[in-house]
């Protein structure tokens, strides 16, 4: 059964305007629906039961073309708070991970990114908001009460951009207020917007990442883009970028470089005709994913580790993803196993801080969920 909400007046100022909203009704009284709601009183609104009537697409492409144009709030049926898929691979050691822990607020992005993994990764034709806060902040109070002792990195922006719909959802005005309790967490909004109106008049206390008004910052090159001349183009932005935010605000920084699943290649081609992204010269890597060459990696790696060093030697830098050969090639030493990289990371924070909170690897936590969630 679909109920219609009557539409107000239109709003203006928002960072992207779907043509439908659909409400799950588990989800109806959010105050994340509230805050959408009163952001998009002009868009056609619907209170459902069960997924979006959205007729399925005939291919991966057309569903990732369509799922930029609906929003759908809905509860999180999964858990909220889990380790990164990158770490995955943490026990083969082939690929090093950090160690990082998510939370999954949305699912698809309102951007649209020629390069990004999501287009042969998300399998509904609709934009996903997961609106049931009170379960969010059971989790992740529970998650982090469970760990009281280490120092916890963590964050949304794995399925969708963290800050991109913040001005429509406002979760960073319910976050940063509940993080504050927590002194054993550092979270990260990662995000390629300036949608940072909502932190403004917010303390972030220390425990939230995104500089302004004395928040922390961590910065991620990544992916480098390999084409003919990508230097020129990179050494004035990695110019730029220390013009622009002070070294000693850097937290950590990452890089990486394009990495993808194969499948994702006929989609950007379908999707992005006139990109030139998919015709380099890329194999498959230790993981799977399609890559540039060992050498050329390395290279790239070293050049942007070169021209950072220009502006600070203590950067809390470290390679996304990457093998120890890598690591070895560009830094010229190389972690034992992932929970070194994790150090390595922690570390960084820690002397941000200027506090001594125990370090441990975060691969050793553990998220054992209250029995009702």
């Amino acid at each position: 059964m679909v109920t219609p909400i009557s539409p107000a007046s239109p709003s203006s100022g928002i960072p992207w305007r779907p043509r439908q909203v659909w409400i799950d009704r588990q989800v109806v009284d959010s105050p994340v629906t509230a805050n959408v709601l009163a952001h998009l009183p002009d868009v056609p609104t619907a209170v459902i039961d069960g997924p979006p009537p959205v007729p399925a697409p005939t291919n991966q492409a057309a569903l990732m073309t369509s799922a930029k144009k609906t929003l759908y709030l809905t509860a999180q049926k999964g858990h909220f708070v889990r380790a990164c898929p990158g770490a995955s691979s943490r026990n083969s050691q082939s690929q090093l991970c950090c160690g990082y822990m998510i939370v999954d607020l949305i699912y698809n992005c309102n951007y649209d990114c020629t390069y990004c993994y999501l287009q042969s990764y998300v399998n509904a034709p609709y934009l996903t908001v997961y609106a049931n806060v009170e379960q969010l902040f059971d989790e992740l109070g529970t998650f982090l009460r469970t760990h009281p002792q280490p120092l916890v990195r963590i964050g949304s922006g794995e399925f969708s951009d963290s800050l991109s719909l913040d001005p429509l959802t406002g979760f960073s005005r319910l976050l940063v207020p509940f993080l504050r309790q927590f002194p054993n967490v550092l979270f990260e909004f990662k995000t390629k917007s300036d949608l940072v109106d909502d932190l403004l008049d917010l303390e972030p206390d220390g425990k939230v990442m995104v500089r302004a008004a004395g928040y922390k910052i961590g910065l991620h090159f990544d992916p480098l883009l390999y084409y003919p001349g990508w230097e020129a183009d990179y050494e004035p932005f990695v110019a730029q970028v220390f013009d622009t935010v002070p070294p000693g605000d850097v937290t950590y920084m990452s890089m990486g470089s394009l990495r993808f699943p194969p499948a994702l290649k006929d989609i950007v081609r379908a999707r992005f005709p006139k990109s030139r992204l998919m015709y380099a010269e890329l194999v498959p890597g230790a993981d799977g994913k399609m890559r540039y060459f060992k050498p050329l990696r390395t290279e790239m790696y070293a050049k942007m580790f070169s021209w950072i060093r220009r502006y600070t030697a203590d950067t809390g830098l470290y390679l996304c993803m990457e093998s120890q050969e890598i690591w070895q090639k560009v830094f010229g030493h190389a972690p034992a196993c992932s929970a070194d990289v994790e150090q390595h990371i922690q570390g960084a924070e820690l002397q941000s801080r200027s506090a001594a909170t125990q370090v441990v690897p975060l691969s050793s936590l553990t998220f054992s969920p209250r029995a009702a969630l």
